[in-house]
């Protein structure tokens, strides 16, 4: 059971959510790497990284959602111990709290698998 905002905060995110489902599925998340390009921006000032992912405009400098995930999803989930992160091997695997995640990630997954979200609202309406 979930005892605190760190999980719900974990299952906010839509990138969050589908590498915590890749966890629950297959127990491993492959993480590619990022390009040299995208390195650079990762490893630059806060001010200007915050900018970079906070904006809409596209940038052929690098992948926003792989900087993302790197910079900001998986020190996340590894700090708040619900995934183990191998930085050499860029593989991501169950934590010691992942557990507490599995109830909402297999409703989650499921919702996702059987029918699109939207047949379930309208199917609740009726």
């Amino acid at each position: 059971m979930m005892h605190n905002d760190a999980a719900f905060e974990a299952l906010a995110d839509g990138q969050r959510r589908g590498l915590l489902i890749e966890l629950l599925e297959s127990g491993r998340y492959h993480v590619p790497e990022l390009s040299s390009s995208s390195q650079e921006i990762a490893e630059a000032n806060q001010r200007f990284l915050r900018e970079y992912l906070s904006t809409d405009q596209e940038s052929n400098a690098g992948d926003k959602e792989l900087i993302r995930m790197h910079v900001v999803h998986i020190p996340k989930l590894a700090g708040d111990r619900f995934i183990e992160w191998d930085r050499h091997d860029y593989v991501a695997t169950k934590g010691p709290r992942f557990d507490e995640l599995v109830p909402v990630l297999e409703l989650v997954d499921e919702l996702r698998d059987d029918r699109p979200v939207a047949d379930a609202v309208i199917t609740l309406k009726q």
